[in-house]
């Protein structure tokens, strides 16, 4: 119960988008210390100075809450509360509210209940067995396998739960309709080591008397092709796992699970894979195969498996799934030659096609993808590789229209090409087909927008590609015969996605999978789940294991997170150690990856100031855990490395041996240097762009911090120099030669010199999208401190550029929007900034040529100021 408090009811003031694990809406969660959070919706300046916590079992005790009552605890925090009340046990059910009071006393209404789930917490909790057919043939690809069981209930259920996943991909059905929203699930794990799993409330598809389930099984990443041509990675048949768990008004439950009792047969899914598409066979189609009393007296039982008790590691999954995001309509429809007919959606996307289509029985049309076009107009498809990437659907009905989409693949494409109509006595005008955009489904957080219209391409570009990519893991590429996920192009680019987009849950998930991957003397792989045992402890890519999770503390001030990782951080720095000499790590794979530069950046160099940064970030996560022993060993350890670094990579006359721009951003991002040191390598620094002609020569490495390292050092101009140069490399000239998406290489297609190297020639790789980041701090003005993470304290610091006109940029925080806007006008900078409640700000002017200032109308003398949250409006009149 809340106690001594007094409630206004119209007190202007609530807490809201109350969230679990960082989650929103109906939540089930799989761990019993859930984190809570919610953001203040008040007037400007409102803090919060204390909060009180409800928890209940049923939203009507909350008045009286029977699972936690926090009373009021005296603090401005609003992210990352761990749950306090009751052991939470599994199937667990819980209401929850928030009450607030702000600096002056005065105590809210309590916000609108929300509610979360706990799923299974262990593999005890499950009763079912894993089952398959073996009916396939595990070296190619084989039909898909289906399941059903009937079964009857004896009355109306009160809730029904189905907490099922899969060896492979699954679709669940109840009578006749899918279960959920989701795809390709249950996602990619390293399945000998973990399983996740998926529930959801079906009370809703179930009645009284004979019911049905079913299920559809993909090869998915457990047993289809994985980088290349191997196969069976994790097993050679998909299996499935499924418990519908079924509770009656009078107390009692039953349960329906994955056993002998299930049937199992194959039908119009003939192949599926992840690379090279899917078949489907419409007239092998099995009407009301998932509904009760179909006829399956031809099916045949399925192979049990063991319990699922003794799996790996049953776990709920603890990110948003992929879904489908939205449907693209083909902006024009091209004939490059007679009889070829090429879809073009404008995008280059990641998804799959949904197509209406008329033909005959037996007549095969098949749906082949590319990203680019050759100079004859056709597809080019040479960069899949060995990933065929094409899918086939034969028809059922004799001139009526069929509407198919695949299940159990996906595609990275702009363009389609369909071929079957021209021979199926169709006209063009009954083809109908749309791009399904998916992938996993994140909330868009970022925003930024400015007054060149390449610039703007740029960002989209940016957003696209993280869009494209993050579907279960962050891949490199999602159309050739890879899609995996890389752990240099992730670092590069994490400060960047968590502007874009609120990837906190999604890198949680993957971070634990980079913690199973990791080896026992700290090494970390090169992709995650790891399929290789090659490129080890690889600088930049390892170090992803240290500077993800710093990343989503400082983004989203998620402390349990960075507790959850903290050992695997300084396994990492301890293997930095143990394998360099004199603090000088050795060489490692990749290096700069794909620089230009004329000028090769040794790997010992870019892997020793990863070795000094790393023990630094270490060092603070350890002090703002309470390890203080650690905290005083590396950070005393990162000051070590810095010294060897100047020792072995520094001149006599304070400039880097090395001369290149990627040696120069790294000692000067991570300040490696003297005070003289930094000054002189900013000015080499400088002098290497300008003698390039004011272009860039940095590969994945360099760039992500290039532009940071020239604002850092005072050198901003040079900075949007390189955003605004069009000629190559730059990023603008792949804007220019109509990119979509961020390409792999600088020079991946020219207009001029046509495609770059086929063996790696991505259209859709996210690393060189890091300038967001970038785009978002500078231009855009909003960053964060990182002594009040997530967005507690706010910095406003725009460094504007005359050519960029305007710049709008948005940020939804973990406590609400941050916006900062600005233009030129009538001889004057115009800036308006706005802060969400209970955050604090710190406004940065920036050093133009003012006569006068004024701030919210009133004229001011100083350029920095400490201001409670709200909105504010800045103009500098220039002379």
């Amino acid at each position: 119960m809340l106690k001594n408090k007094k409630t206004v009811p119209d007190a202007g003031f609530q807490a809201g988008d109350l969230r679990v694990d960082n989650l929103s809406g109906y939540v089930w969660i799989g761990n019993a210390e859930p984190r809570f959070s919610w953001k203040m919706s008040s007037k400007p300046g409102d803090m919060q100075k204390a909060y009180s916590i409800q928890a209940a079992s049923s939203a009507s005790l909350l008045d009286q809450p029977d699972l936690w009552d926090s009373g009021w605890v005296g603090s401005e925090q609003s992210i990352g509360i761990v749950w306090g009340g009751s052991a939470l046990r599994s199937r667990q059910r819980v209401f929850w509210r928030v009450t607030l009071k702000n600096q002056d006393g005065v105590c809210s209404i309590p916000s609108e209940p929300a509610a979360f789930e706990v799923s299974l917490l262990r593999n005890a909790d499950w009763k079912a067995r894993w089952i398959c057919s073996d009916a396939g043939n595990p070296s190619c690809s084989s039909p898909c396998p289906y399941f059903r069981r009937e079964f009857m209930l004896k009355k109306d259920p009160a809730r029904a739960v189905l907490h099922v996943t899969a060896r492979g991909l699954f679709e669940a059905r109840i009578n006749g309709r899918r279960v959920g929203d989701d795809h390709f699930v249950p996602g990619w794990t390293d399945f000998r080591k973990q399983i996740q799993f998926l529930s959801y409330d079906v009370t809703a598809l179930l009645r009284k008397g004979k019911n049905a389930a079913g299920a559809i099984l993909g090869d998915g990443w457990y047993c289809g092709y994985l980088s290349g041509r191997r196969r069976n990675t994790y097993g050679e048949y998909p299996e499935l796992l499924f418990q519908l768990e079924i509770e009656y008004k009078d107390g009692s439950s039953e349960q329906i699970l994955s056993g002998k009792d299930w049937k199992c047969a194959t039908g119009p899914i003939l192949a599926s894979d992840i690379y090279d598409g899917e078949q489907y066979d419409a007239r092998l189609e099995m009407p009301g195969w998932d509904s009760p009393a179909f006829d399956d007296s031809k099916w045949k039982p399925v192979k049990v498996g063991e319990p699922a008790s003794k799996s790996p590691a049953l776990v709920r999954k603890c990110c948003p799934p992929v879904r489908r995001i939205m449907e693209l309509k083909p902006v024009k429809i091209l004939n490059p030659q007679k009889d070829i007919y090429i879809w073009d959606f404008g995008q280059n996307l990641t998804g799959r096609m949904k197509v209406r289509l008329k033909g005959y029985p037996g007549r095969l049309y098949s749906f082949h993808f590319g990203e680019m076009l050759n100079p004859d107009g056709t597809l080019y498809t040479l960069n899949y590789r060995s990933a065929k990437s094409t899918d086939y659907y034969t028809c059922a009905k004799n001139q009526e229209d069929e509407v198919w989409e695949p299940l159990f693949t996906f595609h990275g494409f702009r363009y389609l090409q369909i071929n079957g109509f021209q021979y199926s006595g169709a006209k063009l005008e009954d083809i109908e087909a749309v791009a399904v955009v998916m992938h996993s489904d994140l909330e868009v957080t970022g925003s930024f927008e400015c007054g060149l219209p390449k610039v703007n391409r740029l960002y989209r570009n940016v957003c696209w590609g993280q869009r494209d990519n993050f579907l279960e893991v962050p891949t490199d590429c999602p159309q050739r015969d890879e899609r995996l996920g890389w752990t240099g192009d992730a670092d590069v680019f994490a400060g960047a996605a968590a502007f874009n987009m609120n990837v906190c849950a999604f890198f949680r998930k993957w971070l634990r999978d980079l913690r199973e991957a990791q080896r026992e003397d700290g090494a970390v792989p090169c992709i995650v789940p790891n399929l290789f045992d090659s490129s080890w402890g690889a600088a930049v890519w390892a170090d992803a294991a240290v500077r993800i999770p710093w990343i989503m503390y400082q983004r989203y001030g998620d402390l349990a997170l960075l507790r959850e990782c903290f050992g695997s951080m300084k396994k990492w720095v301890d293997y930095q150690k143990n394998t360099s000499k004199k603090l000088i790590r050795p060489k490692t794979a990749f290096g700069d990856w794909l620089a230009l530069s004329a000028v090769e950046t040794p790997s010992e160099l870019i892997g020793t100031a990863m070795f000094a940064e790393t023990a630094r970030i270490v060092g603070e996560a350890a002090a703002i855990l309470g390890c203080v022993k650690d905290a005083v060993n590396y950070d005393r350890l990162s000051r070590q490395v810095k010294d060897a670094f100047r020792k072995e990579f520094v001149d006599a006359q304070g400039l880097l041996k090395i001369k290149s721009q990627t040696a120069c951003v790294l000692a000067l991002q991570f300040d490696l240097l003297t005070p003289e040191q930094a000054r002189k390598n900013a000015a080499l620094l400088v002098k290497l762009i300008r003698d390039n002609g004011n272009r860039l020569s940095t590969g994945f490495v360099g760039t992500a911090w290039l532009t940071h390292a020239l604002s850092k050092t005072g050198n901003s101009k040079t900075a949007y120099d390189l955003l605004l140069q069009e000629e190559f490399p730059s990023w603008l000239f792949s804007v220019n030669q109509g990119a979509t998406t961020i390409w792999e290489r600088w020079n991946s297609y020219t207009i001029k010199d046509g495609f770059g190297d086929v063996n790696m020639n991505s259209f859709n790789h996210y690393a060189y999208g890091a300038v967001a980041e970038w785009m978002a701090a500078v231009p855009g003005g909003i960053r964060f401190d990182d002594t009040e993470p997530g967005g507690k304290r706010l910095i406003f610091a725009a460094e504007p550029d005359p050519r960029m006109k305007q710049v709008q940029c948005g940020l939804e925080t973990p406590y609400g929007k941050a916006q900062s806007s600005w233009k030129y006008e009538r001889g004057a900078w115009k800036w308006q900034i706005s802060a969400p409640c209970n955050t604090r700000v710190k406004l940065i002017l920036p050093e133009l040529n003012a006569k006068k200032i004024t701030l919210n109308g009133k004229t001011v003398k100083t350029r920095e100021f400490e201001l409670e949250n709200g909105s504010y409006e800045i103009r500098m009149d220039l002379k």
